[in-house]
Protein backbone atom coordinates (compact mmCIF):
# COMPACT_ATOMS: atom_id res chain seq x y z
CA UNK A 1 0.00 0.00 0.00
CA UNK A 2 1.42 3.37 -0.98
CA UNK A 3 2.08 5.69 1.99
CA UNK A 4 0.11 8.90 2.21
CA UNK A 5 2.06 11.99 1.14
CA UNK A 6 1.62 15.57 2.27
CA UNK A 7 3.13 19.01 1.79
CA UNK A 8 4.16 20.97 4.84
CA UNK A 9 5.13 24.57 5.56
CA UNK A 10 8.87 24.69 4.96
CA UNK A 11 11.80 26.35 6.70
CA UNK A 12 14.72 26.48 4.26
CA UNK A 13 18.30 27.49 5.01
CA UNK A 14 20.47 28.28 1.99
CA UNK A 15 24.17 27.62 2.69
CA UNK A 16 26.35 29.51 0.22
CA UNK A 17 30.06 28.84 -0.23
CA UNK A 18 31.90 32.19 -0.17
CA UNK A 19 35.47 30.89 -0.31
CA UNK A 20 37.98 32.44 -2.73
CA UNK A 21 37.41 29.64 -5.27
CA UNK A 22 33.88 30.99 -5.78
CA UNK A 23 35.43 34.01 -7.53
CA UNK A 24 36.42 31.88 -10.53
CA UNK A 25 34.96 33.09 -13.81
CA UNK A 26 33.80 29.84 -15.39
CA UNK A 27 30.33 31.19 -14.52
CA UNK A 28 29.42 34.76 -15.53
CA UNK A 29 30.47 37.11 -14.05
CA UNK A 30 31.84 34.60 -11.48
CA UNK A 31 30.62 31.62 -9.47
CA UNK A 32 29.51 33.62 -6.45
CA UNK A 33 27.53 36.26 -8.37
CA UNK A 34 25.88 33.55 -10.46
CA UNK A 35 24.88 31.72 -7.28
CA UNK A 36 23.47 34.92 -5.76
CA UNK A 37 21.36 35.52 -8.88
CA UNK A 38 20.04 31.94 -8.70
CA UNK A 39 19.14 32.47 -5.04
CA UNK A 40 17.21 35.62 -6.00
CA UNK A 41 15.19 33.55 -8.48
CA UNK A 42 14.52 30.98 -5.76
CA UNK A 43 13.26 33.69 -3.40
CA UNK A 44 10.99 35.17 -6.09
CA UNK A 45 9.46 31.77 -6.85
CA UNK A 46 8.85 31.11 -3.16
CA UNK A 47 7.18 34.51 -2.82
CA UNK A 48 4.84 33.64 -5.71
CA UNK A 49 4.02 30.03 -4.84
CA UNK A 50 4.61 29.56 -1.09
CA UNK A 51 4.75 32.94 0.71
CA UNK A 52 4.45 31.37 4.19
CA UNK A 53 7.63 29.29 3.75
CA UNK A 54 10.55 30.89 5.55
CA UNK A 55 14.08 31.22 4.20
CA UNK A 56 17.41 31.88 5.91
CA UNK A 57 20.89 32.45 4.48
CA UNK A 58 24.25 31.24 5.79
CA UNK A 59 27.65 31.83 4.22
CA UNK A 60 30.67 29.64 4.86
CA UNK A 61 34.34 30.21 4.14
CA UNK A 62 36.96 30.03 6.89
CA UNK A 63 34.03 30.67 9.25
CA UNK A 64 30.27 30.15 8.93
CA UNK A 65 27.95 33.12 9.53
CA UNK A 66 24.19 33.62 9.63
CA UNK A 67 23.60 36.39 7.11
CA UNK A 68 19.81 36.33 7.49
CA UNK A 69 17.72 34.49 10.07
CA UNK A 70 14.68 32.52 8.91
CA UNK A 71 12.09 35.00 7.67
CA UNK A 72 9.04 35.41 5.42
CA UNK A 73 10.19 38.94 4.54
CA UNK A 74 11.66 38.35 1.11
CA UNK A 75 13.01 41.90 0.82
CA UNK A 76 15.32 41.22 3.79
CA UNK A 77 16.72 38.19 1.98
CA UNK A 78 17.40 40.12 -1.22
CA UNK A 79 19.15 42.88 0.75
CA UNK A 80 21.28 40.33 2.62
CA UNK A 81 22.67 38.99 -0.67
CA UNK A 82 24.10 42.39 -1.59
CA UNK A 83 26.81 42.29 1.10
CA UNK A 84 28.26 38.85 0.39
CA UNK A 85 31.81 38.67 -0.99
CA UNK A 86 34.34 35.83 -1.49
CA UNK A 87 37.14 35.30 1.05
CA UNK A 88 38.98 32.58 2.93
CA UNK A 89 38.84 28.83 2.36
CA UNK A 90 35.84 26.50 2.12
CA UNK A 91 34.58 25.34 5.53
CA UNK A 92 31.61 23.18 4.51
CA UNK A 93 31.50 21.43 7.89
CA UNK A 94 31.12 24.76 9.69
CA UNK A 95 28.30 25.76 7.33
CA UNK A 96 26.43 22.52 8.00
CA UNK A 97 26.88 22.82 11.76
CA UNK A 98 25.63 26.43 11.92
CA UNK A 99 22.64 25.54 9.72
CA UNK A 100 21.77 22.64 12.04
CA UNK A 101 21.82 25.01 14.99
CA UNK A 102 19.69 27.59 13.18
CA UNK A 103 16.93 24.99 12.85
CA UNK A 104 16.95 23.92 16.50
CA UNK A 105 14.63 26.51 18.00
CA UNK A 106 12.08 25.83 15.28
CA UNK A 107 12.28 22.05 15.72
CA UNK A 108 11.77 22.46 19.45
CA UNK A 109 8.59 24.46 18.97
CA UNK A 110 7.12 23.22 15.69
CA UNK A 111 8.07 19.63 14.92
CA UNK A 112 5.39 19.34 12.25
CA UNK A 113 7.24 21.62 9.81
CA UNK A 114 9.54 20.40 7.04
CA UNK A 115 13.16 21.50 7.38
CA UNK A 116 15.33 21.84 4.30
CA UNK A 117 18.87 22.90 3.56
CA UNK A 118 20.20 23.93 0.14
CA UNK A 119 23.99 23.97 -0.24
CA UNK A 120 25.67 25.74 -3.15
CA UNK A 121 29.40 25.08 -3.33
CA UNK A 122 32.26 24.08 -5.58
CA UNK A 123 32.48 20.94 -3.42
CA UNK A 124 35.99 21.17 -1.98
CA UNK A 125 35.64 21.17 1.85
CA UNK A 126 39.35 20.73 2.56
CA UNK A 127 39.55 23.60 5.05
CA UNK A 128 36.75 22.40 7.37
CA UNK A 129 37.74 22.01 11.00
CA UNK A 130 34.32 20.43 11.61
CA UNK A 131 33.97 17.12 9.77
CA UNK A 132 31.11 17.50 7.24
CA UNK A 133 30.22 13.82 7.61
CA UNK A 134 29.81 14.23 11.38
CA UNK A 135 27.63 17.30 10.80
CA UNK A 136 25.66 15.22 8.28
CA UNK A 137 24.90 12.70 11.02
CA UNK A 138 23.35 15.49 13.08
CA UNK A 139 21.28 16.68 10.11
CA UNK A 140 19.90 13.17 9.62
CA UNK A 141 18.88 12.90 13.27
CA UNK A 142 17.16 16.29 13.02
CA UNK A 143 15.39 15.00 9.87
CA UNK A 144 16.65 17.81 7.66
CA UNK A 145 16.47 17.25 3.90
CA UNK A 146 19.63 18.52 2.18
CA UNK A 147 19.66 19.46 -1.52
CA UNK A 148 23.09 20.24 -2.96
CA UNK A 149 24.40 22.01 -6.05
CA UNK A 150 27.99 21.45 -7.13
CA UNK A 151 29.46 24.25 -9.22
CA UNK A 152 31.79 22.62 -11.79
CA UNK A 153 33.46 20.13 -9.38
CA UNK A 154 35.92 19.28 -12.14
CA UNK A 155 37.98 16.17 -11.46
CA UNK A 156 35.51 14.81 -8.89
CA UNK A 157 33.37 11.80 -9.79
CA UNK A 158 29.74 11.66 -8.63
CA UNK A 159 30.54 8.91 -6.13
CA UNK A 160 33.38 10.91 -4.60
CA UNK A 161 31.54 14.23 -4.23
CA UNK A 162 30.86 15.18 -0.61
CA UNK A 163 27.82 17.13 -1.87
CA UNK A 164 26.46 13.95 -3.45
CA UNK A 165 26.85 12.10 -0.13
CA UNK A 166 25.05 14.86 1.79
CA UNK A 167 22.04 14.72 -0.51
CA UNK A 168 21.80 10.93 -0.80
CA UNK A 169 21.94 10.42 2.96
CA UNK A 170 19.11 12.88 3.73
CA UNK A 171 16.67 12.19 0.90
CA UNK A 172 17.69 15.30 -1.03
CA UNK A 173 18.79 15.96 -4.60
CA UNK A 174 22.34 16.47 -5.88
CA UNK A 175 22.88 18.46 -9.08
CA UNK A 176 26.17 19.30 -10.77
CA UNK A 177 26.07 22.42 -12.96
CA UNK A 178 28.60 24.02 -15.28
CA UNK A 179 26.90 27.25 -16.36
CA UNK A 180 24.43 29.85 -15.09
CA UNK A 181 21.33 28.78 -17.03
CA UNK A 182 21.34 25.28 -15.52
CA UNK A 183 22.06 26.74 -12.09
CA UNK A 184 19.02 29.01 -12.34
CA UNK A 185 16.82 26.16 -13.56
CA UNK A 186 17.95 23.98 -10.64
CA UNK A 187 17.11 26.63 -8.06
CA UNK A 188 13.67 27.19 -9.63
CA UNK A 189 13.08 23.43 -9.44
CA UNK A 190 14.15 23.34 -5.77
CA UNK A 191 11.70 26.14 -4.97
CA UNK A 192 8.90 23.60 -5.37
CA UNK A 193 7.61 22.04 -2.17
CA UNK A 194 8.84 18.62 -1.09
CA UNK A 195 6.37 15.78 -0.67
CA UNK A 196 7.15 13.57 2.31
CA UNK A 197 5.50 10.60 4.08
CA UNK A 198 2.73 11.76 6.40
CA UNK A 199 3.97 12.78 9.88
CA UNK A 200 7.60 12.12 8.97
CA UNK A 201 8.66 15.17 10.93
CA UNK A 202 8.69 14.43 14.62
CA UNK A 203 9.05 16.67 17.63
CA UNK A 204 12.28 16.06 19.53
CA UNK A 205 13.07 16.49 23.19
CA UNK A 206 14.90 19.74 24.05
CA UNK A 207 17.75 18.01 25.86
CA UNK A 208 18.12 15.53 22.99
CA UNK A 209 18.43 18.37 20.47
CA UNK A 210 20.95 20.35 22.51
CA UNK A 211 23.07 17.29 23.15
CA UNK A 212 23.00 16.36 19.48
CA UNK A 213 23.96 19.66 17.89
CA UNK A 214 26.36 21.22 20.42
CA UNK A 215 29.91 21.10 19.07
CA UNK A 216 33.04 19.86 20.80
CA UNK A 217 35.71 22.40 21.72
CA UNK A 218 38.97 21.87 19.85
CA UNK A 219 42.36 21.34 21.47
CA UNK A 220 45.39 23.43 20.47
CA UNK A 221 46.75 20.34 18.71
CA UNK A 222 43.62 20.22 16.53
CA UNK A 223 44.07 23.74 15.16
CA UNK A 224 47.85 24.20 14.97
CA UNK A 225 48.66 24.46 11.27
CA UNK A 226 52.37 23.68 11.67
CA UNK A 227 54.58 21.85 14.15
CA UNK A 228 56.44 25.12 14.73
CA UNK A 229 53.23 26.89 15.78
CA UNK A 230 52.44 24.07 18.22
CA UNK A 231 55.95 24.22 19.73
CA UNK A 232 55.66 27.99 20.15
CA UNK A 233 52.37 27.53 22.01
CA UNK A 234 53.77 24.77 24.24
CA UNK A 235 56.89 26.78 25.09
CA UNK A 236 54.91 29.92 25.86
CA UNK A 237 56.36 31.95 22.98
CA UNK A 238 52.92 32.17 21.39
CA UNK A 239 50.23 33.17 23.87
CA UNK A 240 46.46 32.90 23.70
CA UNK A 241 44.05 35.00 25.77
CA UNK A 242 40.73 33.51 26.89
CA UNK A 243 37.77 35.47 25.51
CA UNK A 244 35.88 34.93 28.78
CA UNK A 245 38.41 35.84 31.51
CA UNK A 246 40.84 37.76 29.25
CA UNK A 247 43.83 35.95 30.76
CA UNK A 248 46.43 33.56 29.38
CA UNK A 249 46.64 31.46 32.57
CA UNK A 250 43.62 29.41 33.63
CA UNK A 251 42.13 31.10 36.75
CA UNK A 252 40.97 27.73 38.13
CA UNK A 253 43.95 25.43 37.54
CA UNK A 254 46.62 28.14 37.07
CA UNK A 255 47.83 26.08 34.12
CA UNK A 256 48.99 27.65 30.83
CA UNK A 257 46.64 27.81 27.88
CA UNK A 258 48.18 24.95 25.90
CA UNK A 259 47.12 22.48 28.61
CA UNK A 260 43.83 23.96 29.84
CA UNK A 261 42.63 25.87 26.78
CA UNK A 262 40.28 25.00 23.96
CA UNK A 263 38.95 26.68 20.80
CA UNK A 264 35.48 27.25 19.38
CA UNK A 265 35.34 25.03 16.26
CA UNK A 266 33.46 27.70 14.30
CA UNK A 267 35.12 31.07 14.98
CA UNK A 268 38.34 29.59 16.51
CA UNK A 269 38.11 31.84 19.59
CA UNK A 270 40.24 30.64 22.55
CA UNK A 271 38.81 29.91 26.01
CA UNK A 272 39.80 28.02 29.15
CA UNK A 273 37.81 24.87 29.91
CA UNK A 274 37.06 26.10 33.43
CA UNK A 275 35.83 29.45 32.10
CA UNK A 276 33.64 27.61 29.59
CA UNK A 277 32.12 25.57 32.42
CA UNK A 278 31.35 28.70 34.46
CA UNK A 279 29.92 30.42 31.38
CA UNK A 280 27.66 27.40 30.77
CA UNK A 281 26.52 27.34 34.40
CA UNK A 282 25.43 30.99 34.20
CA UNK A 283 23.84 30.81 30.74
CA UNK A 284 20.19 30.03 30.07
CA UNK A 285 20.59 27.71 27.09
CA UNK A 286 18.60 24.94 28.76
CA UNK A 287 21.21 22.55 30.16
CA UNK A 288 24.28 23.08 32.34
CA UNK A 289 26.52 21.21 29.89
CA UNK A 290 25.81 23.38 26.84
CA UNK A 291 26.65 27.04 26.21
CA UNK A 292 26.98 29.50 23.37
CA UNK A 293 30.37 30.82 22.25
CA UNK A 294 30.59 34.41 23.55
CA UNK A 295 31.82 35.57 20.13
CA UNK A 296 29.87 33.72 17.42
CA UNK A 297 27.05 32.16 19.56
CA UNK A 298 27.78 28.66 18.25
CA UNK A 299 26.36 25.99 20.62
CA UNK A 300 29.18 24.15 22.41
CA UNK A 301 29.56 21.33 24.94
CA UNK A 302 31.43 21.70 28.21
CA UNK A 303 34.41 19.29 28.03
CA UNK A 304 34.05 16.16 30.16
CA UNK A 305 37.52 16.71 31.55
CA UNK A 306 36.53 19.91 33.38
CA UNK A 307 33.90 17.98 35.36
CA UNK A 308 36.62 15.47 36.26
CA UNK A 309 38.91 18.28 37.35
CA UNK A 310 36.23 19.80 39.59
CA UNK A 311 35.58 16.38 41.13
CA UNK A 312 39.29 16.05 41.83
CA UNK A 313 39.47 19.50 43.42
CA UNK A 314 36.41 18.92 45.60
CA UNK A 315 37.69 15.48 46.63
CA UNK A 316 41.09 16.89 47.62
CA UNK A 317 39.42 19.57 49.74
CA UNK A 318 37.12 17.03 51.41
CA UNK A 319 39.98 14.66 52.25
CA UNK A 320 41.99 17.49 53.76
CA UNK A 321 39.30 17.67 56.45
CA UNK A 322 38.80 13.92 56.94
CA UNK A 323 41.00 10.90 57.70
CA UNK A 324 42.18 8.97 54.65
CA UNK A 325 39.99 5.94 54.00
CA UNK A 326 41.62 2.60 54.77
CA UNK A 327 42.13 0.21 51.87
CA UNK A 328 44.15 -0.03 48.70
CA UNK A 329 43.61 0.23 44.94
CA UNK A 330 45.50 -1.34 42.09
CA UNK A 331 46.98 1.17 39.63
CA UNK A 332 46.84 -0.18 36.08
CA UNK A 333 49.35 0.86 33.41
CA UNK A 334 47.38 1.95 30.31
CA UNK A 335 49.42 1.71 27.12
CA UNK A 336 46.75 2.26 24.47
CA UNK A 337 44.88 5.54 23.83
CA UNK A 338 41.18 5.73 24.70
CA UNK A 339 38.52 8.44 24.75
CA UNK A 340 38.23 8.54 28.55
CA UNK A 341 41.96 9.14 29.00
CA UNK A 342 42.01 11.82 26.29
CA UNK A 343 39.23 13.74 28.07
CA UNK A 344 40.88 13.49 31.51
CA UNK A 345 43.26 15.72 33.45
CA UNK A 346 46.08 14.46 35.66
CA UNK A 347 45.32 15.35 39.33
CA UNK A 348 49.01 16.06 40.01
CA UNK A 349 49.91 18.56 37.28
CA UNK A 350 46.37 19.42 36.04
CA UNK A 351 47.53 18.90 32.45
CA UNK A 352 45.76 16.90 29.74
CA UNK A 353 46.94 13.57 28.30
CA UNK A 354 48.48 13.84 24.84
CA UNK A 355 49.25 10.11 24.56
CA UNK A 356 49.83 6.92 26.64
CA UNK A 357 51.23 5.56 28.85
CA UNK A 358 49.24 6.53 31.94
CA UNK A 359 48.27 4.98 35.28
CA UNK A 360 44.59 4.36 36.08
CA UNK A 361 43.27 4.01 39.63
CA UNK A 362 41.03 0.91 39.68
CA UNK A 363 38.86 2.41 42.43
CA UNK A 364 38.02 5.96 41.27
CA UNK A 365 39.09 5.60 37.62
CA UNK A 366 41.39 8.62 37.72
CA UNK A 367 44.22 8.81 35.19
CA UNK A 368 47.75 9.92 36.19
CA UNK A 369 50.77 10.78 34.08
CA UNK A 370 53.40 8.10 34.74
CA UNK A 371 56.11 10.64 35.61
CA UNK A 372 53.72 12.65 37.80
CA UNK A 373 52.69 9.61 39.84
CA UNK A 374 56.21 8.24 40.29
CA UNK A 375 58.42 11.34 40.41
CA UNK A 376 56.10 14.02 41.81
CA UNK A 377 53.86 11.98 44.11
CA UNK A 378 55.24 8.65 45.27
CA UNK A 379 58.85 9.88 45.36
CA UNK A 380 57.82 12.57 47.87
CA UNK A 381 56.35 10.04 50.29
CA UNK A 382 52.70 10.20 49.25
CA UNK A 383 51.14 6.73 49.32
CA UNK A 384 47.46 7.43 48.67
CA UNK A 385 45.47 8.17 45.54
CA UNK A 386 44.99 11.91 45.44
CA UNK A 387 41.31 11.56 44.52
CA UNK A 388 39.84 8.57 46.42
CA UNK A 389 42.46 8.21 49.17
CA UNK A 390 43.14 4.50 48.59
CA UNK A 391 46.69 3.20 49.14
CA UNK A 392 48.44 2.94 45.78
CA UNK A 393 49.47 -0.49 44.55
CA UNK A 394 51.53 -0.55 41.36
Amino acid sequence: MQSKLEQKVEDIVICLDTSRSMFRRDFRPNRLEAAKEAIRLFIEKKRENAPTDRIGIITFDSEAKVIQELTEEHAYLIDALENIYPKGTSGLGEGLAVANQLFVREIQMLGEKLYRMIIISDGKPFASTINPIKALGTSKKLRIIIDTIGLSELGISHGESILDKLAKNTGGEYTRVFESTTLNQTMVHLSEKKEIPYSQAKKMDNAEILSEIAGELFRPTDLAETQEQLVRLFTGKEKETCIICFQEQDPFTHAPFYSSGRYCPNCKSPMHMSCAAEWAAQSKVGTANVFRCPRCFFLLKVPKSIHKLKTISESVKARSRQPVEVGSAKFLLITRPNEEMESSICPICHFIFESPPAYLCSNCHTYYHVECLKDKWLAKGNKNCRVCGKIIEL
